[in-house]
């Protein structure tokens, strides 16, 4: 069958899907939880919304590669395995939970995004030397008993982090946009086969308009990709990070079953635990800039866990200026005006992005209270 799994679906992978979400609800304490069948019927469909809800993903209960992945790693609670530092790096929500223990103890584990990567295995071997334990980077029993007695369950989760990150963007602004080295990104609308062929290169048209606005105000623009190209969000994770980008700006266009869906928004890294606070700013930043573009209406900037906000290590903002399902969105985002337009407003709200963080974070705090 594969992915996506849809509402009406029959067999042996919606068999598996319902397994997974009644142990979801289950360790969570939902009751009564989705029974055993083969069959994606309405209750499943509930379930499947709500489970993305809580997962800061589209709940439109259809599941394809992030709610998938996602709901395998709501599989795995602290405990259930050793962790450790791999190339492939071990993800779940017992990664999640360790990252969070290990920050509010003050072990720096990196962003809380459920990935053992490097910082989370030098923030392990850090505990384990300040405990007397084995300093190897594996999470085995003796580890996760010395988390146990330390266990600060009262501390807000993921403030060193949050510091961190305010500190490493208050740097890059006092340069404002000579030199920042920003990844534009284009994805290609989710196409169910009736969109017309016109919206395949709205997003690339707009990007490669922003790279051009960017250069030519001394900033350092690398496109994700070629205009055929089509490499998958973790390999655009992957290059954002090996290059060391500043910045990351993705550009897309919505969906939806109804032609009356319309307006722009914006998207940040934002989990139940650790929300972006650069992101989140970038993305209010961005959103200014489409409808000062003259698009909208305003859908607002929300919190996501998708795959290029959670893999990045830096602020990154997904943005859509419109629905590749409305006539009347679409046939705004394809004209070269409105592109031109649109990309200036996005320089500057990147511009006005570096700006709010390039003066004394109190007089910031205050303005925005």
């Amino acid at each position: 069958m594969g992915l996506p799994l849809t509402p009406g679906q029959h067999g042996s992978e919606i068999l598996d899907l319902r397994r997974r979400l009644g142990r979801w609800q289950r360790d969570h304490g939902i009751e009564p939880a989705l029974e055993e069948g083969d069959t994606f019927d309405e209750a499943t469909a509930v379930v499947t919304r709500e489970f993305q809800r809580q997962r800061n993903l589209p709940a439109d209960a259809e599941v394809g590669p992030e709610t998938w992945q996602a709901l395998v790693e709501a599989n795995h609670a602290l405990g259930d395995r050793m962790l450790w530092h791999s190339g492939t790096p071990m993800r779940g929500d017992d990664v999640l939970d360790l990252q969070q223990r290990l920050n509010q103890l003050g072990f720096d584990a990196g962003m809380e995004d459920g990935i053992f990567g490097p910082s989370s295995r030098a923030a392990v071997m850090e505990f384990q030397g300040n405990v007397g334990l084995d300093v190897d980077g594996i999470v085995g029993a003796r580890t996760l008993e010395a988390l146990q007695r330390l266990h600060r369950g009262h501390q807000a989760a993921g403030v060193s982090t949050r510091v961190r990150e305010e500190a490493a963007v208050r740097r890059i602004a006092r340069q404002g946009l000579i030199g920042l080295q920003v990844m534009v990104d284009a994805t290609r609308p989710r196409d169910r086969g009736d969109l017309p062929p016109e919206a395949e290169d709205v997003s690339w048209e707009i990007a490669s308009r922003l790279a051009g606005n960017l250069g030519a105000r001394g900033a350092r623009p690398v496109l994700s990709r070629g205009r055929h190209q089509d490499p998958t969000a973790s390999a655009r994770a992957q290059m954002a990070n090996r290059l060391g980008v500043d910045l990351i700006v993705s550009i897309g266009l919505n969906t939806s079953t109804t032609t009356a869906a319309t307006g722009c928004a914006a998207y940040y890294f934002g989990s139940l635990r650790f929300v972006s606070a650069a992101g989140n700013a970038l993305a209010e930043s961005l959103l200014d800039g489409m409808l000062l573009a003259g698009l909208g209406p305003d859908c607002r900037a929300h919190p996501m866990t998708w795959t290029l906000l959670r893999e990045t290590r830096m602020p990154a903002v997904v943005i859509e200026p419109g629905f590749a399902t409305s006539p009347e969105d679409l046939a705004r985002l394809i004209d070269p005006d409105v592109q031109d337009r649109l990309a200036r407003q996005l320089t500057a709200g990147i511009r006005r992005f570096l700006e709010g963080y390039d003066e004394d974070p109190l007089v910031r705090a205050s303005s925005r209270s």
